[in-house]
């Protein structure tokens, strides 16, 4: 079975076992205890789960265990505490999944319903409308965050990316590209210089002689254009850090 169907399933357990919990005269009396036990549980899980991936998973249903522990034995839909269960369907939404919610939602509803069957009335309608409209809520905000954290995620990736470029184009400027125009430059000049002496200076034409200062001084431009590369791969680097 699919991970996210096993943990609907133990979601929809844990809800029943509550609300049973709750129904019964004899457990009833011990919603105290049960609630402490359930707190002990958290923090044992936080102690040894704390790097298993589903610590966060029993997290959340201890959560939801607490809350409804609390409404049930307080009235069911007419507890004052009603309006935590909208807050607690956002939570489920975000901290386990959409659908966990929805599963979560009906069986809560069907759960008042059953038991307020003989006796609905015009608020306790309402109330429970107002919870199934809030599910679709939920779930859209869930998926919609979900969507922003991935995006940010992806946005993430693309800087390290482009960081790790500009890193390597940077080695590439400084140990390739400026040595060997430094040392094509420095040999260039050394042949102008030497072709310029009197004994050679009429032996090449002027024309060759004005090319090879020609191309001199394009390299020349060449090599301070790395350095202006350089320094705006080092300043656009630090403005996607910022």
């Amino acid at each position: 079975m699919p991970i996210k169907y096993l943990r609907s399933v133990l979601l929809s357990v844990i809800i029943l076992l509550i609300f049973a919990w709750t129904q019964s005269t004899t457990l009833d009396h011990y919603n105290l205890q049960l609630t402490g036990v359930i707190i002990l549980l958290y923090f044992a899980s936080k102690l040894f789960l704390r790097r298993i991936n589903h610590s966060f998973f029993f997290a959340t249903i201890v959560l939801v265990s607490i809350v409804l522990l609390l409404i049930f034995s307080s009235g069911g839909v007419s507890s004052p505490l009603f309006f935590i269960l909208e807050f607690l369907l956002f939570a489920i939404a975000l901290l386990l999944s959409p659908n966990q919610a929805a599963t979560a939602s009906l069986l809560i509803v069907s759960i008042f319903l059953y038991q307020n069957f003989n006796n609905l009335t015009s608020t306790i309608i309402i109330d429970l409308i107002s919870l199934i409209l809030v599910t679709p809520l939920a779930m859209f905000f869930s998926k919609s965050y979900l969507k922003y954290l991935s995006s940010q995620g992806k946005i993430t990736f693309l800087k390290e990316a482009i960081k790790d470029e500009e890193t390597n184009s940077l080695l590439w400027i400084s140990t390739t590209a400026k040595p060997s125009l430094a040392g094509v430059l420095n040999s260039l000049t050394d042949i102008i210089i030497y072709l310029n002496t009197k004994s050679l200076t009429t032996a090449f034409p002027k024309q060759f002689l004005d090319k090879l200062k020609t191309i001199q001084k394009d390299l020349i431009s060449l090599y301070a254009s790395t350095s202006t590369l350089e320094k705006s791969i080092e300043e656009s680097s630090d403005k996607i850090e910022l």
